[in-house]
């Protein structure tokens, strides 16, 4: 190993064991101790503040220092690191800087690596929306897929059953909407779209082929906020608000209804499948609102009325 590589391996290891002594240090390097300390000094004065404690409880430590010295990520967290990157591009202030550092960040990873951020990269997410809820094993063969235009088999999970189906699908696009992840996708055989969640998804495999599709939606991020608005409900709900319709969509997000404008007033239009629940979300918006149907969420609506009224 020569020394420069030795000394990269070492500051990997003072990152990845806080407290690692000297001996330590020499037995998985393969070297003395004294080799061993010089190449902490050496680390020194390159800009790394390293602490050192004597004795047996003692070792080096990385610290905070007053400049930004070179830092060694895996791939894993190149990955991560790029996907904080790829959000902040939506954060005003930010987003010149977010997009230079991305760059630099592709520019000198490993070329095995630039696929994975360039797959990353692709994400689409409504402004200000942060991503999680996606296991990394599926998140980054789902992305690579969508790159390369490959058709995958997933195992999807859907939200009435704990069973996970084998489904092979044309992926088209991941989109971020409200801290979750979502494919847009064609199902073999389809003539239209399907939104599938990535949570509800524990395996990718690629298939190396296409699928041929219909025309996808010109905005998948707008695609996905219709889709969980107006799924496969079993109500459709459509009340009328006695107030703007600019006033609705500040209390109503894209993804769980639309706000239809009618003059000075508006309709709301949403789905789900519990009726309770759209009672208690309708009366939290606290809006003047008459339902137009189905007439049996007025009933739930009483009901609940009636029960706040009796327990307050």
């Amino acid at each position: 190993m020569s020394t420069t590589n030795r000394r990269l391996e070492t500051l990997a290891l003072l990152q990845a064991h806080p407290g690692i002594s000297a001996t330590q240090l020499a037995a998985r390097l393969g070297v003395t101790e004294r080799t061993a300390r010089r190449d902490v000094a050496h680390l020194r004065e390159l800009g790394y503040h390293i602490g050192g404690e004597a004795g047996r409880a003692g070792g080096y430590r990385i610290a905070s220092g007053r400049t930004m010295p070179p830092l060694l990520l895996d791939a894993d967290e190149v990955a991560a690191v790029a996907l904080g990157l790829r959000a902040a591009v939506a954060v005003e202030g930010l987003d010149a800087a977010a997009t230079t550092a991305l760059a630099k960040l592709t520019q000198v990873v490993p070329s095995r690596w630039r696929a994975r951020l360039a797959a990353l990269a692709d994400v689409q997410a409504p402004s200000g929306q942060s991503r999680r809820r996606a296991g990394r094993d599926v998140l980054v063969p789902a992305a690579l897929a969508c790159r390369a235009n490959e058709a995958i088999r997933i195992r999807h999970r859907r939200h009435d059953t704990a069973h996970a189906a084998p489904t092979e699908v044309q992926p088209y696009r991941l989109v971020t909407l409200r801290r979750y992840w979502y494919l847009v996708a064609c199902p073999r055989g389809a003539e239209r779209w399907t939104v599938y969640a990535l949570d509800r998804i524990d395996h990718v495999q690629p298939l190396g082929t296409r699928f041929p599709v219909p025309e996808p939606p010109s905005d998948a991020a707008a695609f996905v906020s219709d889709t969980l608005a107006h799924g496969p409900w079993r109500h459709r709900v459509r009340v009328r608000v006695h107030t703007s319709a600019d006033l609705v969509r500040e209390l109503v997000d894209a993804s769980v209804g639309t706000v239809v404008e009618d003059g000075d007033e508006c309709e709301l239009h949403f789905g789900t499948d519990d009726l309770d629940w759209a009672a208690r979300w309708l009366i939290y918006l606290n809006l003047d609102l008459d339902v137009i149907e189905p007439a049996s969420l007025t009933d739930r609506m009483r009901g609940l009325g009636r029960w706040l009224l009796d327990r307050y």
